[in-house]
């Protein structure tokens, strides 16, 4: 990072609100599968994998356009901070952001495969929802040993 201890201020908040934003959405994804009548995450986590909400078209294009702008704008702005890292290098910054990416877009793909019933378990969804979150945390770790 550039020798500029005002830079610390913005990236340790963007690093915060960042955090919160992925614990809120992780939070509102549990929500809208069932949490307030299930009672517990792990019996919410067991409803989306043996039998998942249905979906249509109609939600899919009312969920997938803002998630699509949201998860690749918050990607966007979080690895355009390791540009000025001098401990990570620049393309394990890229490849880990470039990952990021096709995660983003196979977490909405996922959502769906199984609004067209392709898919009739939410392994899927839960998975790629689990790697694009710890992969982005590790982003958010990088861009935090880089301060």
């Amino acid at each position: 990072m550039k020798k500029l201890s005002f830079f610390n201020i913005p990236i340790a908040y963007l690093l915060l609100y960042t955090v919160v934003i992925l614990a809120t959405g992780i939070w509102l994804f549990l929500l809208s599968q069932g949490l307030n009548d299930l009672g517990s995450i792990s019996a919410t986590v067991q409803h989306i994998v043996h039998s998942p909400e249905a979906k249509s078209l109609h939600n899919l294009v009312e969920v997938a356009t803002p998630h699509m702008f949201a998860m690749g704008m918050m990607i966007f702005v979080v690895a355009h901070f390791m540009l000025f890292s001098t401990k990570i290098s620049q393309r394990t910054s890229l490849i880990v952001a470039l990952i990021l990416f096709a995660l983003a877009l196979f977490n909405i793909v996922s959502y769906g495969a199984i609004s067209f019933g392709l898919l009739m378990t939410g392994w899927v969804k839960l998975i790629s929802l689990f790697l694009f979150v710890a992969l982005f945390l590790i982003l958010l770790l990088m861009v935090g040993f880089s301060l």
